[in-house]
């Protein structure tokens, strides 16, 4: 039996919704860990060990972006995520 259509979100709103999930999670990801690297003087372990971290950082960003309702949260929060650590990675 098929779902109700007006308990479903537009087709826009998931393609979004994705983009945010899959694009965003990743720079997201690459950011936390750019800026995580920036603490130590010996960045090269950080770096070592992001590559296993990372995978598990983009699946629970890409979680939150389906766990949120609106697909302009879901955006407003993978930015906000990615302009902090940017500050923090660049100052």
């Amino acid at each position: 039996m098929p779902a109700q259509t007006k308990y479903l979100s537009s087709t826009g709103t998931q393609i979004s919704k994705f983009f945010a999930a899959f694009f965003g999670g990743y720079f997201a990801t690459m950011m936390i860990h750019l800026a995580v690297s920036t603490l130590f003087k010996d960045d090269t372990p950080v770096l070592l060990t992001s590559t296993y971290t990372s995978f598990f950082c983009w699946v629970g960003l890409m979680l939150l972006v389906y766990y949120i309702k609106k697909a302009w949260v879901a955006w407003t929060v993978i930015l906000g995520i990615i302009t902090i650590f940017s500050i923090i990675f660049y100052i």
